[in-house]
């Protein structure tokens, strides 16, 4: 981030600070710029067009995050703290807030499989469709309704978060996971395989994720594809062919 304003773009990417915390800290930094490293309430105000009192408002808020510090004097003056990064800090509040939410989401996950055990997938109807949005969340989806196996193929291994912890679910089950891809980093592959991931070096178009045989979708360059359950496709032996062909990694 070399200017101020990714400087707050990133900010803005925390979801840790509202617009108006992001205004006053940008009005902070370019008063600093010009060598007012110190500012009143009205000063800082001006500079992010914002009243005195919302100024105050916002300054405390920013003040109890970390991020600025101010003088007892009666004529009270901010500035951006250089005492300590708060960032790091500002992080493991972040940190703290996922184990919660982390363990309150495994509490729900139990409490629904007591209230509503598993049945048909999409209650035995078949669906395909073709899709222009939403390649995560899908992909994500059908990893979750693996039993025996899963295939995958993609130009470049997943870095996705949701998607790499869709799979870690499925190893957890005991689910057989096959990948052949083109591309993917040196430092993935042997934690991948010490996971149990299967993995070989090659080529399979469009993408695709294929669950149990029945349940998949693809998906080209532009993040859209057809999307199907409860469908037998061809795919499983077009996937199997292209298994035989790829290069195995060791």
């Amino acid at each position: 981030m070399r200017s101020v304003e990714e400087f707050c773009a990133g900010l803005r990417d925390t979801d840790s600070f509202d617009e108006i915390e992001v205004r006053v800290i940008h009005a902070m930094l370019l008063l600093a710029q010009r060598r007012k490293t110190k500012a009143d309430a009205s000063a800082i105000a001006k500079e992010a067009k914002l009243s005195v009192t919302n100024a105050y408002k916002y300054l405390y808020s920013l003040q109890s995050k970390g991020v600025v510090e101010s003088g007892k004097d009666k004529q009270k003056v901010f500035w951006l703290s250089r005492s300590a990064n708060p960032f790091p800090r500002l992080f493991s509040y972040v940190g703290r807030d996922y184990l919660r939410k982390k363990e309150l989401f495994a509490e729900l996950a139990v409490a629904y499989d007591r209230i509503l055990p598993e049945g048909e997938i999409w209650s035995g109807e078949k669906v395909s469709e073709h899709y222009t949005a939403g390649f995560p969340e899908r992909a994500a989806f059908l990893i979750d309704l693996a039993k025996e196996e899963l295939f995958v193929a993609a130009e470049r291994f997943y870095d996705d978060f949701v998607l790499l912890d869709a799979v870690r679910r499925a190893l957890e089950r005991s689910v057989r996971v096959r990948i052949v891809t083109n591309e993917i980093h040196a430092n993935q592959i042997e934690k991948l395989e010490k996971a149990g991931l299967e993995i070989r070096l090659g080529r399979y178009w469009p993408g695709l994720i294929l669950v149990d045989g029945k349940h998949g979708l693809t998906v080209d360059g532009s993040g859209t594809g057809v999307f199907w359950l409860n469908c037998v496709t061809e795919h499983k032996v077009d996937f199997e062919r292209a298994w035989s062909r790829a290069q195995v990694m060791r």
